[in-house]
C-alpha cells in the first residue's frame, strides 16, 4: 500500500497509486514514501550545477501577526533559498537533516539547477514534481522506481473532503523541527526570498 511520511495523514491511502502526469513543464507524481529518499538522491545526481535549495516554513505566530490583516486572509510562508550550491553540498544537506525535511508535513522542499532550471519540488503532503523545459527526459527515471503514466493523476489531494480533510503535523526527532533546519541553513547562507500566500 503507498506510504506517507510521519507528519502526513490522509484518509484513504489505499486510493493512491504510484504513477505520474506529464504537463508541459512539469511532471506531476505520487511516489511512496520508501522510494522517496533514494529517487530524490538520484535525481540530483543528474541536475546541472551549481544548484540550489528551497525550504518552505510557514510562519511562526508572531510572523503571521504582521501580514495576515483579518481573520479571513490566508496563511502565509516564507520561501527561502541557498544559492549556488554542488551536488554534493546538497547531498550533505540531506545527510543532516534528511529524515527531518522527509517525515516533517508542515514544510516543502526544492533542489533546482541555475542553469537548466530542472528541479525537484516536495510539496504538502508530499505531493512531488519534476520541472523541466523537457520533462519527457526523467519519464525513465520514475518508470526506474516502479511509476506508470496516467493521462489523470489521482493524488493524496484529491482524497480530502470536508468530512475527511488530511493532516500535516510538524515532526520532532531528537528535538529538532524543520525550524532548526532552517537555522542551521541560515549559517550556510540561507535566505528569504518572499513571503507568499500557502
Amino acid at each position: 500500500m503507498f506510504q506517507t511520511a510521519a507528519g502526513v495523514i490522509i484518509p484513504s491511502p489505499e486510493k493512491i497509486k504510484e504513477e505520474y502526469q506529464i504537463f508541459d513543464n512539469r511532471i506531476l507524481f505520487n511516489i511512496s514514501f520508501e522510494k522517496l529518499e533514494t529517487f530524490i538522491d538520484e535525481f540530483v545526481t543528474q541536475l546541472v550545477e551549481p544548484l540550489f535549495f528551497v525550504l518552505e516554513l510557514p510562519l511562526s505566530r508572531d510572523e503571521e501577526s504582521e501580514v495576515r490583516m483579518k481573520d479571513t486572509d490566508p496563511f502565509h510562508k516564507k520561501v527561502c533559498y541557498l544559492d549556488g550550491q554542488s551536488r554534493k553540498q546538497i547531498k550533505e544537506i540531506f545527510n543532516l537533516h534528511g529524515e527531518l525535511l522527509l517525515n516533517d508535513g508542515m514544510s516543502w522542499f526544492a533542489v533546482y539547477s541555475h542553469d537548466s532550471n530542472d528541479g525537484i519540488y516536495i510539496q504538502k503532503y508530499k505531493v512531488a514534481s519534476i520541472y523541466s523545459y523537457e520533462p519527457t527526459k526523467y519519464a525513465g527515471l520514475l518508470k526506474r522506481y516502479g511509476l506508470d503514466e496516467t493521462e489523470k493523476l489521482f493524488t493524496v489531494w484529491d482524497t480530502f473532503s470536508y468530512e475527511t480533510p488530511g493532516e500535516a503535523l510538524k515532526i520532532e526527532i531528537d528535538g529538532r523541527t524543520v525550524y532548526d533546519v532552517y537555522s542551521d541553513l541560515q549559517k550556510l547562507g540561507m535566505y528569504v526570498a518572499k513571503i507568499v500566500p500557502e
